[in-house]
């Protein structure tokens, strides 16, 4: 009984103590490519080599990922877009096709971000990867991110002319 007395009294002196913790995460909308070696991508057609014959739109080029890092408003989101800054050749068409995310990156899986479907990129931005939340992908050469493949493609053959061209692909990520 004694012991009882002495245990209510020491429960009955307990003290609380509280501390208000301000917590702050700032909104992230960060995207870069990983190249091999340089941003630079080249594209060839090719010339055949015999009469009658189409010209060939050559070798894709498959050297670049995409990698972002985003954290959104709450209810927020987020795409990235693709576009082109300059010319395409008349009669050409270049093509984008974005692999599905490798890496060990967390927040896009299990049904968050998406890859739409393949894109033609044209001087109006056009987005592939949508509904990016809180998320990142991982900065790792060839194992973190998006592989990105660039192709070209004959879509008028009459305007097609012979030269050389230069764009700048241009990607954004941005507020749905």
């Amino acid at each position: 009984m004694l012991l009882y007395c002495l245990l209510s009294g020491l429960a009955s002196s307990a003290q609380t103590v509280t501390v208000d913790v301000s917590l702050a995460m700032p909104s992230v909308a960060l995207v870069d490519i990983l190249p091999t070696g340089s941003n630079s991508v080249t594209l060839q057609m090719t010339a055949p080599t015999e009469a009658g014959n189409t010209v060939g739109t050559g070798t894709s080029n498959n050297a670049n990922w995409l990698i972002f890092t985003s954290a959104v408003a709450t209810g927020g989101s987020r795409s990235i877009k693709g576009d082109v800054i300059g010319t395409l050749p008349a009669g050409i068409r270049l093509r984008l096709d974005v692999s599905a995310y490798v890496g060990t990156g967390l927040g896009f899986t299990g049904g968050n971000s998406y890859v739409t479907a393949n894109k033609y990129l044209t001087n109006t931005p056009v987005s592939f990867i949508d509904n990016i939340k809180g998320a990142y992908t991982g900065i790792t050469y060839g194992s973190s991110g998006f592989q990105l493949t660039y192709s070209l493609e004959i879509q008028t053959y009459a305007n097609i002319r012979s030269g050389t061209s230069n764009v700048t692909v241009r990607y954004t990520m941005a507020d749905n």
